[in-house]
C-alpha cells in the first residue's frame, strides 16, 4: 500500500514545551487561563499514540470529572484526529489510532472515579487541572500504572493554593529529580491575550483572583479558602514573648484518631500562642487516655476539650471515670451563633481565623499549614456558612486534617472561660451545644 501524507491542523503555540515532553518523563506545566494547555496536551497525546512502538498502546487524558474531560477535551480529540484512520467510541470516550506497532487507544477519564483507571497500564497520561484532582489518583492509581512500560505523565493546570499541583511543581523544580521538568507560563510570558482585555479581566477579577488565574501564583489562596496560606505563614513566623501569654488560661483540644492512618493530636493554647502540637499515630485509646491524664496533672489546663465524635466518646467517658473534668466537644453541634453558621465546626474554625488575624502565633509546622489552608467554605441557601466536609479535605491533601481539627477545638466555646468558672463546675453544655446534625460534620 502506497503511504500517504496526512497533515494535522495544529501549530504549537509553545514548541519548547513539546521539546521538554520528549526529553523528560514527568512534566509540570503551570499555565494561565486560556493559554491553550488542553489543545497542546491533546495533540501531544495524539503524536505519542501514532509513534508508539509498543503493541496495544494506552494513553489517557484525566480531568477532575469525566463530564469535565468530555466538555473540554473530547471535541478537540475528535477534531485533531479527523484526518486519520480511527475508531471513535462515544460512550467510552475513546479513540483508537494506528501506531508504529499496530494500534493505540486514547481515552478520557475523570479523577472522580479512580476505580475506572485501576488495573490498566499507560504509555502516556495527561492530568488536567491537577489542583482539583484527588491526591491519591496520582500516588495510588496513575503512578503505578506507568511502571510497566516506563510511561510518562504531563501535569497541567492553574494554581489554587497549596495542594497536589503545588507539591508536584515544587518536586519538579528540584535539581536532583532529573526525570522531572517544571515550567510556569503567566500571562506576562505568553502574550496570547490582547493587553486591553487583560486589563479588563484584572479589574473584574480583583488582585487575588487575577494573581491566581493569570499570574500563576501558588501563594494566593482560592476564593473560598477560609484562612489564606500567606496569613498562616505569617502567624507561624511571628514572635510572641512569654509575658504576653503566660498568665492566660491554658486551653487544650484533643482530636482522637478514628482510623488506622489517622493521628491523635493534642493542642495547647494560651492567649495569643499555640504551643507545638503533640501527635500520636497508632496509639490505643487506653494509651492516649494515659497521655491526656498525665498532661492534665502536669499542665493543669483551665479547659480540656475532647472531640467526642466516634471513638472520642469512649475517651471522654474514661477521663470522667478517672475524675478528669472534660468538655465533650461535638464539631457537628449547633453553632452558638446559629444565625450565621451551620454547625460548631465552621464556627470554631472561623474563631480560629479571627484569632490569627488578631495576631495569634502558630507553631512552625508545614503539615498544619497545609491542613489549615485546605479548609474551604461555602454558604447554604439560607445564607449560613458551611465548611468543606472533612472527608473532602482528606481527599484534597491525602490525609485527615487531624492537626487543624485539634487546633480548632480550642475555640469550641467561643466565649472566654475563666479558671474559676471551669473548676467551679460550670456546665458548658446548653441545649444548643448538644443538638447536632451528624451528616453535617
Amino acid at each position: 500500500m502506497k503511504p500517504r501524507e496526512i497533515t494535522i491542523q495544529y501549530t504549537p503555540r509553545f514548541p519548547e514545551l513539546h521539546e521538554a515532553l520528549e526529553k523528560f518523563r514527568f512534566c509540570v506545566f503551570v499555565m494561565h487561563r486560556r493559554a491553550g494547555k488542553t489543545v497542546m496536551a491533546i495533540n501531544h497525546l495524539i503524536k505519542q499514540a501514532l509513534l508508539c512502538d509498543r503493541p496495544f498502546g494506552h494513553f489517557a487524558f484525566i480531568a477532575p470529572f469525566r463530564t469535565q474531560a468530555k466538555s473540554i477535551a473530547w471535541e478537540y480529540a475528535k477534531h485533531y484526529t479527523a484526518a486519520l484512520p480511527r475508531t471513535v467510541n462515544e460512550s467510552e470516550l475513546s479513540i483508537v489510532l494506528p501506531s508504529c506497532n499496530g494500534s493505540a487507544k486514547i481515552r478520557l477519564f475523570g479523577a472522580d472515579n479512580p476505580d475506572a483507571l485501576r488495573g490498566l497500564y499507560y504509555d502516556f497520561v495527561v492530568m488536567d487541572e491537577v489542583a482539583q484532582c484527588k491526591a491519591e489518583v496520582w500516588s495510588e492509581v496513575v503512578r503505578p500504572s506507568l511502571a510497566d512500560r516506563d510511561g510518562r505523565c504531563l501535569f497541567i493546570g492553574t494554581p489554587q493554593g497549596p495542594n497536589l499541583f503545588r507539591d508536584l511543581f515544587s518536586l519538579a523544580q528540584k535539581e536532583e529529580n532529573t526525570d522531572w521538568f517544571a515550567a510556569s507560563y503567566p500571562i506576562s510570558k505568553t502574550n496570547v491575550l490582547d493587553s486591553e482585555e487583560v486589563e479588563r479581566i484584572k479589574a473584574e477579577l480583583g488582585p487575588d483572583a487575577f494573581a491566581r488565574e493569570f499570574l500563576c501564583d501558588f501563594n494566593v489562596a482560592a476564593a473560598t479558602t477560609l484562612i489564606p496560606l500567606a496569613l498562616i505563614q505569617e502567624a507561624m513566623g511571628r514572635e510572641c514573648p512569654e509575658h504576653i501569654w503566660k498568665d492566660s488560661p491554658l486551653i487544650v483540644g484533643v482530636d482522637v484518631a478514628r482510623y488506622g492512618d489517622d493521628s491523635s493530636v493534642i493542642t495547647l493554647r494560651q492567649g495569643l500562642i499555640v504551643h507545638p502540637q503533640l501527635t500520636y499515630k497508632g496509639l490505643s485509646l487506653t494509651d492516649l487516655c494515659g497521655r491526656v491524664v498525665s498532661l492534665f496533672h502536669e499542665k493543669k489546663p483551665d479547659v480540656l476539650f475532647v472531640d467526642a465524635i466516634g471513638v472520642g466518646a469512649g475517651l471522654v467517658d474514661r477521663l470522667r471515670e478517672l475524675g478528669i473534668p472534660v468538655v465533650e466537644a461535638l464539631a457537628s453541634a449547633r453553632a452558638i451563633k446559629a444565625e450565621k453558621f451551620v454547625n460548631r465546626r465552621v464556627e470554631m474554625y472561623t474563631e480560629l481565623a479571627d484569632w490569627i488575624k488578631a495576631g495569634g502565633k502558630l507553631p512552625d509546622d508545614p503539615s498544619l499549614a497545609e491542613e489549615l489552608a485546605a479548609q474551604e467554605y461555602t454558604f447554604t441557601s439560607t445564607g449560613k456558612m458551611l465548611l468543606l466536609k472533612k472527608d473532602k479535605v482528606k481527599e484534597k491533601i491525602g490525609r485527615s486534617p487531624d492537626k487543624s481539627d485539634s487546633l480548632a477545638l480550642c475555640w469550641f466555646n467561643a466565649a472566654p472561660i475563666t479558671t474559676e468558672e471551669y473548676h467551679a463546675g460550670l456546665k458548658f453544655h446548653t441545649e444548643a451545644d448538644t443538638a447536632y446534625e451528624p451528616l453535617e460534620y
